[in-house]
């Protein structure tokens, strides 16, 4: 009975013991494990060489809407991840949502992807590189559209940074797109193609205008099979589109059939 007894009181403090040593443990700790964001539904994680070193790494990033947290972790040959980079993923309140991020080619670092659902066409790629052991943004990439008419353009402006994001106050220095009056002679400009031929073809009978690129997103509006569309944008699998009643949002693009 005596050796029953000290069993169950060493057991009991040993659940005390372990429930008092993971109270002790820091958010600051617990933010620069990776094992805190696996299965964490405010977040995504994204797996790639980010400093080229042949190890795949992990890239961490509060989902649309979540948060603006991005973190990157570097793997080593054991499977172990180390935190090499705490930022922000350029997500704006009611403005600027992450898409995606991706590699860059031919240097260390990343390309966080935005864009910005109210204001229709209007797409940033953050690009970032590691150089000498700091974190640059070396550029932005703004795209957006001249309007909303047939003779609309699109504006691509690569507009250099080199800013220094592990600096503070590093955001008040980014370089924002050049103005309206002066993108024809310092963007990149590309002719759209003529979208009056384009119409919705789907077997449902109609098809979903959506707010954002993705099947869950918000519904705007319902577009019936045979409705002529105009396309804004064709660059991705969710084509920018407005309707015939001036509504602007994303169709599938194997819902969009063309005369």
């Amino acid at each position: 009975m005596k050796n029953i007894f000290l069993l169950i009181f060493l057991t009991l403090n040993l659940l005390c013991y372990s429930q008092h040593r993971n109270k002790n443990i820091s958010n600051e700790t617990k933010r620069s494990s990776f094992e805190t964001y696996i299965h964490n539904e405010d977040y995504f994680i994204k797996a790639f060489d980010v400093n080229k070193d042949g190890i795949s790494d992990k890239i961490v990033s509060n989902k649309p809407y979540q948060g603006e947290s991005l973190l990157i972790f570097f793997g080593d040959r054991q499977g172990k991840y180390t935190l090499a980079l705490e930022t922000r993923n350029f997500s704006e309140d009611g403005g600027n949502i992450i898409n995606d991020i991706i590699p860059i080619s031919g240097n260390k670092g990343f390309i966080v992807k935005t864009s910005f659902p109210e204001r229709g066409y209007y797409e940033k790629e953050y690009n970032i590189i590691l150089q000498n052991n700091t974190w640059l943004l070396k550029n932005i990439i703004y795209k957006t559209m001249s309007d909303i008419s047939l003779d609309a353009v699109k504006y691509i402006c690569n507009v250099p940074q080199n800013i220094d994001i592990q600096k503070s106050g590093w955001t008040d220095k980014i370089i924002p797109i050049p103005e309206e009056n002066v993108r024809d002679k310092k963007c990149r400009v590309e002719k759209v193609q003529n979208t009056a031929d384009y119409y919705i073809q789907d077997t449902d009978g109609y098809t979903n205008l959506r707010k954002d690129k993705n099947a869950s997103s918000q519904i705007l509006q319902k577009i019936n099979t045979g409705e002529q569309i105009e396309v804004l944008d064709q660059s991705e699998d969710w084509w920018l589109v407005v309707s015939k009643e001036g509504k602007k949002g994303y169709v599938h693009k194997s819902r969009i059939q063309s005369k």
